[in-house]
Order: structure tokens, then sequence, then C-alpha cells
């Protein structure tokens, strides 16, 4: 199988080692940095600048893609035009719990969408044509291995990972009762500061690998832990784990009633902690990247119905929205927002949008601009929400008390009785401040239940 990629995905393994697999990558040239290490792609091409016929007159000769494989929509930009490219475009999301408000309009544009068993129901529910469970992760070779120079395993239980508690928000208990092994005389090591090969190390020196998802997916911890010899420690509720250790022993699983049980046993018996943590450094070489690539290639030669139905409307205002968190500069930003409203030009979802690309372009510059924009919006629609939650974030930075309650009040009626489609933009702060963080996980959970409210709730506070 041809696969055409935004992602140098020998980040993460060798190329000959992905069998059955050509491989191109495309993207521009001061990216991709990976653990320090520059990844070059093969082809040089920004696609928020750029359509996909324009990036087909670049690749190699002789080179005609079967897949289109766009990793991270939400960071990574899509090329325009998709709706008349005639590869199988497949998209993969990660972090949706931080993103999901920037994701929901995508559905036009992927034959597949790859998500973590969480996501899967999830992302059906938003209308993408056909969800697939893919574990994207695995560890990288060349960092994640035994290091003879990393000195003896003398640390009890380490973690390296993301300490930001409004990205982490489950995670973050579970760090201060994780330190709290102290009280039992456990050598504990948290850290966020070491990658690449110093992690690595780190991870060689550690008796246990203490992990913890955030979807209940295997993300990299899951791989790198077992690969540097220290036995995985995973949370009895994660639900792909089985799919690739047996559980106790292979790794060993942990949950509210015994965490503290199960890591003082481990450590009392170091000849079953090291017996678990070699046979799970053995599984591994069945999960390494190039065989997970390879698999991917056999899912994908299934086809399934193909892209959705769409509109202009629907295509230009999904990209525009999802490149607002991308790297995309903000001038690409602007034009693809300016795309989308004209193709629906008293849309309130579009002027919402070019309000928003307006601010990212020119700052406090755009205010007045934005202001005009929302109102436009808002007046478009007496119940669409978030662009009088834009309104009342910008009201809430004045002085005048009187804005400031009028807005409210707004909020408050409009999000009484909500459609779906009341609801649908991204509002201000973009990115992952905790107000955009709790409403994208209010966004999961209205999609979840089936109830508007619960979302409407959260961009009326």
């Amino acid at each position: 199988m041809r696969i055409l990629c935004n992602l140098p995905l020998e980040c993460f393994d060798d190329r000959a080692a992905m069998r059955g697999v050509e491989l191109v990558t495309f993207g521009p040239a001061e990216r991709m940095l990976v653990d320090g290490v520059h990844f070059p792609y093969d082809v040089e091409f920004d696609p928020s600048r750029g359509s996909w016929q324009q990036l087909a007159e670049r690749l190699p000769p002789g080179f005609e893609p079967d897949v289109l494989l766009l990793y991270w929509p939400d960071q990574e930009p899509l090329p325009d035009q998709l709706e008349s490219c005639p590869w199988q475009i497949v998209g993969v999301v990660s972090d949706y719990n931080l993103s999901l408000p920037y994701l929901v309009g995508l559905w036009p544009f992927f034959d597949v969408l790859l998500c973590d068993r969480a996501g899967e129901e999830l992302f059906t529910r938003l209308t993408f044509g056909d969800v697939r469970y893919w574990c994207q992760y695995s560890h990288k070779p060349a960092s994640h291995r035994p290091w003879p120079d990393a000195g003896p395993r003398d640390l009890d239980v380490g973690f390296v990972g993301n300490l930001n508690p409004v990205v982490q928000r489950e995670r973050a208990p579970w760090l201060a009762r994780l330190q709290g092994l102290g009280n039992y005389g456990v050598d504990v090591h948290v850290r966020s500061d070491v990658s690449g090969a110093d992690y690595g190390r780190f991870l060689n020196r550690c008796r246990i690998g203490w992990n913890r998802s955030i979807r209940g997916e295997m993300n990299l911890r899951a791989f790198e832990v077992p690969a540097c010899g220290a036995l995985l420690l995973q949370e009895r509720s994660n639900l792909e784990i089985a799919d690739f250790f047996v559980p106790g022993e292979e790794c060993v699983l942990y949950g509210d009633d015994d965490f503290e049980h199960v890591v003082l046993e481990l450590l009392g018996d170091e000849p079953r902690r090291q017996r678990i943590a070699a046979a799970g450094q053995r599984r591994l070489h069945e999960h390494r990247f190039a065989n997970r690539v390879t698999q991917l290639a056999e899912m994908l030669s299934r086809r399934g119905p193909g892209r959705p139905a769409s509109s202009a409307a629907d295509r230009t205002l999904g990209r525009g929205v999802a490149m607002l968190t991308s790297w995309a500069g903000s001038d690409a930003v602007a034009m693809a927002a300016l795309a989308a409203q004209r193709a629906a030009p008293d849309d309130p979802k579009a002027l919402n949008l070019l309000a928003l690309a307006t601010l990212r372009l020119r700052g406090s510059a755009g205010g007045d601009t934005a202001w005009r924009l929302w109102q436009r919006a808002a007046a478009a629609s007496p119940s669409y929400l978030p662009a009088v939650t834009n309104l009342a974030a910008l009201a809430a930075a004045s002085a005048d008390d009187h804005l400031r309650s009028g807005m409210h009040n707004e909020l408050e009626r409009r999000r009484a009785n909500p459609d779906w489609s009341d609801l649908d933009g991204p509002t201000l702060p973009l990115g992952y401040a905790a107000a955009a963080v709790e409403r994208s996980l209010a966004l999961q959970a209205a999609v979840r239940t089936g109830d508007p409210r619960v979302f409407a709730t959260a961009l009326a506070v």
C-alpha cells in the first residue's frame, strides 16, 4: 500500500521495517522536531496554504497514493479541496478530550476516522461516516530500549509526563497519591523535564513505571515503560491494555481500592517483578510501530462507505475551525475563515469563525471588527449561542456593568432550550486554557448523553 502522510512516521520506527508499505511524507521544511531530533519530510508543502492537487504535483514521479493519512487535524492543517481528492482519506485523532469543539466539523473529510476505543461511539454520534479503532502509539526504539550506561535499577517507581492540572485533570489527584507512596518508604520519582535518550535512561533505572491514561487508551507510556525493562503498572479500567499485554503476566493493573497494596506487594517480591517486567519487554516486540503500520494497511484495504455527502459551506467551515488551534499562520487561518464566510455569507457559524480568525490575526486591534461580526452572528439567529459567549468574553474585559449584565442575560436566555445547531462553533479562549478544556469535556459529555443542555450550560459560564 502506498501511503502519503503528514507525519514523518520514521520518528517512531524505521521505514524499512514497515512491510508492504511505501511511504511518502509532506509538511513544512522547519517541522518536525521530535525529542530534539529533526525528521525531514520527503515533500516540502504547507497544507494550510495549498490544495491536495498542488501537493500531488510535488510527489515523486510514479508515486500515486492509495491512502492520504492525516494525523491530528486539530494541530496539523488539512489541505484544501479534499472533496475532489480520489485517494482514500484517513484521519487520526488523539487528544479530543482537549479539542473536541475544533474537530466536530471535520466529518466531511474522511473516508475513515481512526481513534481510540473510547472515541469510536463518540465520533460515530458526531456523524463521521466510518470510525475505526486503531492504536496510534508505540515506543521509539532509538530512545526506549536497554541503556547499558543507565546505571543500576535503583528507583522504586517512576513517572514522566505532563503535570499540568488543567490538561491532566483526572491524573492530578493520582499524582498526589503516587507521591504519597513515600509515606510507605517507597522511592518515587515524578518528572516532566526529560525526553529522548535521557527519558529512556530514566526508565532503565525504574523498577516500576506508573501510568494512567486519560481516555482509557494505550498511550505512549504504556509501551515506553516495558521497552526500557521496567514493570508497567496500568489502571485497571483501561479499555485497551488486554489487547497488548496479559495482566498479571506482562503488566500489573491497579484500582482505586488496591493501588498502594499492589505497589508494595510488587516491591516486596523482586523475582516476580523482574519476571513480569521481562515478559512485558519480550511481548513489546510484537507491538513495534512498523507492525502497527502494516496492520493499518491491512485494515484500510477493507473499504467502507466513503466520505459523507457535504456542502461547500460544511467543508470550508470545518477546515477553518480546525485550523484555529493548528500551527497554521494567522493569515492562512483568516483566508480559510473568509472562504467559509463567502460560502455562507449570513451563517452565524461562519461569522463566528471569521471573528475568531480576526482576533487571531490582529490581536486586540481586531476587537472592534470581531465584536461587529459576533453581533451580526447573534442577530442572524436568535438562538445561536457561541457568538454571544464570545461577546460576553469581550464584555467581561470592559468596565461597563450594564453591558456585562446584558450579555449575561442573553446567555441565560439562549441556553434554556438549545438545539445542537445552536451550539456549533468555537469560543474564547482558544487552545487549552481551563475554560476551553472544560467546554471540550462538556461537549463530549453532551454528545455521549444526547443532551445538548450539558454543553449549553458550559458555554453560558
